[in-house]
């Protein structure tokens, strides 16, 4: 996503005061504000601020997000990534919205998803869905801020990815993502993640996936096998329990990942 524009625009259409408003949100990179921002930033009373951004929303230069928290509507579409994670606070990019972002999956994700501590309700921003999920807070790590918002790491992209398949476009789509991304992850800190993450299920999936794709070994994965599921585990948790079983990994193989079609 492009960074905020930081030119001032021309808003011939509205009032000197209202125009004032929008250019000195944009000069001082704001996307998120309410009324005590500005008047923060303009020094004005409550009752001018409260007016003129109801004036402003009602002739759609502004959107309201929810009570007290309103975007430059033009703004939208360039900085949904940034307004999503501000809106939803903490809370970071991740699963397939992540997986396009990096370049790993060819489709194009609309919905822009999210991991949070905390339960929030989806809604939509001019076609946009946000759709939050809500994690443990000790399964709330390793992300990082970029161009102004805020991003699980490429390892714990997979790692969501690995615990919430559906959310990624199924199994298939995640051995695609995994083998595109495999010569640019840091095993080490997917492993140490996926350790972290505390499901042992998930260590068994993807040491089976690791093996059925081919993909190169490196001595960090070593510690996958030490830590797999002590009970059978499905390959696909959304699909029924049959199948052949694999004994390295502990896993039913009730899904025959397509291999020559992942390239």
């Amino acid at each position: 996503m492009k960074k905020v524009r930081q030119e001032v625009m021309n808003y011939s259409s509205i009032s000197p005061l209202e125009s004032h408003i929008l250019n000195t949100i944009t000069k001082n990179n704001i996307i998120l504000f309410g009324v005590e921002e500005i008047k923060r930033l303009t020094k004005w009373n409550s009752n001018r601020v409260h007016n003129l951004l109801q004036s402003l929303e009602k002739k759609n230069y502004i959107l309201r997000i929810k009570r007290n928290n309103y975007v430059i509507t033009e703004n939208i579409n360039e900085n949904i990534f940034r307004i999503a994670t501000e809106v939803i606070e903490p809370s970071y990019i991740s699963f397939w919205t992540a997986l396009s972002y990096y370049g790993y999956t060819e489709q194009q994700i609309r919905t822009i998803q999210l991991v949070t501590t905390k339960q929030n309700k989806s809604f939509s921003i001019l076609g946009f869905k946000i759709n939050p999920t809500t994690f443990l807070i000790k399964r709330f790590f390793d992300y990082k801020k970029t161009d102004n918002f805020v991003i699980a790491t490429p390892e714990k992209t997979f790692i969501d990815s690995l615990y919430q398949l559906d959310k990624c476009g199924g199994l298939e789509e995640y051995c695609k993502c995994l083998k595109n991304a495999w010569d640019k992850l840091n095993k080490k800190e997917l492993v140490d993640g996926l350790i972290l993450f505390d499901n042992k299920s998930m260590i068994s999936r993807i040491g089976y996936i690791i093996d059925i794709l081919s993909l190169k070994k490196t001595k960090h994965l070593e510690k996958l096998k030490t830590n797999i599921s002590k009970s059978p585990i499905k390959l696909d948790p959304n699909n029924k329990k049959s199948g052949p079983y694999n004994k390295k990994w502990n896993i039913l193989v009730n899904h025959n990942i397509k291999t020559e079609e992942i390239k």
